[in-house]
């Protein structure tokens, strides 16, 4: 299944769209942790704990039901679900990040391009993935990725900052 993940407005809101009909959208808070989610009427919320080595855990709003956790794992960062365990890596430049099972092939791709202004991309879910957990993992990872590309961004004027200084 191929999701494109678009930025439509300059809100901090983020949609998951197949053939151009919205299937989720993401909100991440710009001073806050974590985020909230909408797939199919479902309430979701993805919680951050921790410090450096952050844990994820994607929870249904009203229940407080834990539908996933990404956790760290020595220099790994594994990915926990009812019927499913995989790590979270850099697949490559070109694919970006994705959810790798225990067989070595990725089950999920994700990645982002930021200009000025807005964040787009794509996530694409291997199709022996139920749709329903398909869209959860696809929230999951677009949040991931906004956010490492935000983090990229920060450091990369922090850095040029710096230059700028001792000029």
């Amino acid at each position: 299944m191929k999701l494109e993940l678009v930025q439509p407005s300059l809100r901090r809101e983020w949609e998951l769209r197949r053939g151009g009909d919205v299937m989720a959208t993401l909100q991440i808070p710009l001073l806050r942790r974590g985020a909230f989610a909408e797939v199919a009427g479902r309430r979701l919320k993805i919680a951050r704990g921790g410090g450096l080595r952050a844990e994820y855990t994607v929870l249904d709003e009203a229940t407080q039901e834990q539908l996933a956790r990404l956790r760290p794992d020595g220099r790994r960062r594994l990915l926990e679900t009812s019927d499913r365990t995989a790590e979270w890596k850099r697949l490559s430049r070109k694919e970006g990040y994705g959810f790798v099972g225990p067989d070595g092939e990725h089950f999920l791709r994700a990645k982002v391009s930021s200009g000025l202004v807005h964040t787009n991309g794509e996530v694409e879910v291997a199709d022996d993935v139920l749709e329903q957990e398909a869209f959860l993992l696809a929230l999951l990872a677009s949040y991931l990725v906004i956010r490492k590309a935000e983090d990229d961004a920060s450091a990369a004027a922090g850095s040029t900052a710096a230059v700028t200084s001792s000029s």
